[in-house]
């Protein structure tokens, strides 16, 4: 009998050892398993493409073709034909110097046309890259995005650096809330540039 109560705590001793091996065992191959099962010939590169490269291409072909086909007009596309018309009157009688009398006013002719300047709308560059692929994807990007994307040049040859450009906007406070949105939506940090 004593040899039996002695005998008892090594055999739970070797049980438990037994089922700690058993657990560690299947804890290795539950890591481990995946990785070996997975096919690896398969996978090209360990990141993922922005779009698939044909809905690129063909949003790229489309984008291009829309400017000429009078017929399929996109309000996005067509912000830059629209000529700006600023929101501020100007008052044509300020031009006049209060310094002046009546009498010398009658003596002097000159028109009273006021002088519009053109306020120059400012583009934001967005970056400029030898890779036509990678451009081709952020110009599909921006554009389901709804904005309004030029590429320059349009056709470049191999090899050359092509300009991204967003815009043109108004005033220089929208070109800096739309940087701070492609920033977020390209993680690029683009420049205004006044067209």
């Amino acid at each position: 009998m004593i040899e039996d109560k002695k005998d008892n705590p090594n055999k739970q001793k070797i049980i438990r050892n037994r089922l700690v091996g058993l657990a560690a065992l299947l804890l290795i191959l539950a890591v481990i398993a995946p990785w070996i099962i997975t096919d690896k010939s398969n996978s090209q590169t360990s990141t993922t493409p922005i779009l698939q490269p044909n809905i690129v291409n063909e949003q790229f072909q489309a984008a291009e073709a829309a400017p000429d086909d009078n017929t399929a007009n996109n309000g996005a596309n067509n912000v830059s034909s629209i000529p700006y018309i600023p929101d501020t009157d100007q008052n044509p009688s300020s031009l006049v110097s209060p310094e002046i009398s009546g009498d010398e006013k009658d003596d002097l002719t000159f028109t009273t046309d006021p002088i519009e300047q053109d306020p120059k709308p400012y583009i934001i560059q967005l970056t400029a890259l030898r890779n036509k692929q990678k451009i081709e994807e952020l110009v599909a990007l921006l554009r389901l995005n709804n904005y309004n994307v030029r590429v320059i040049p349009k056709n470049p040859e191999p090899n050359q650096l092509i300009k991204l450009l967003v815009g043109p906007y108004a005033k220089k406070e929208q070109a800096e809330q739309v940087i701070d949105n492609l920033n977020n939506l390209t993680k690029l940090k683009g420049i205004i540039v006044a067209n």
